[in-house]
């Protein structure tokens, strides 16, 4: 199913960006290249690979997961432009119910 100029311009409102005419069609092209790719890769007999399967031994690439304190985390807090506490206050962008609040809309 390719991607039309609507499904672009929801695209990019949901990611807050601004697409103008002459972009709409390369988007297009590029999303719609993406997709058919896709479709290919849904063709290749998969039957008997393991999807979990390593080709290299990733032993030992991992490193333990210890808490550490970060002593940068003020200083980022002070250049936050909205802060309240120890987070970073960030615009709504869903209701209660999960409605999308555009730009300039709701609270």
């Amino acid at each position: 199913m390719p991607i039309g100029k609507d499904e672009i311009l929801r695209i990019a409102r949901l990611g807050r960006l601004f697409v103008s005419d002459e972009e709409i069609g390369p988007l297009q092209r590029h999303l719609n290249g993406i997709l058919e790719h896709f479709e290919r890769l849904k063709e290749l007999d998969l039957e008997g690979i393991d999807p979990f399967a390593l080709e290299e031994d990733t032993s030992g690439i991992f490193r333990d997961d210890a808490v550490a304190v970060w002593k940068g985390r003020e200083e980022v807090l002070q250049q936050a432009p909205n802060r309240e506490g120890d987070f970073f206050r960030v615009p709504r962008i869903l209701e209660e119910n999960g409605e999308e609040v555009l730009p300039g809309e709701g609270r």
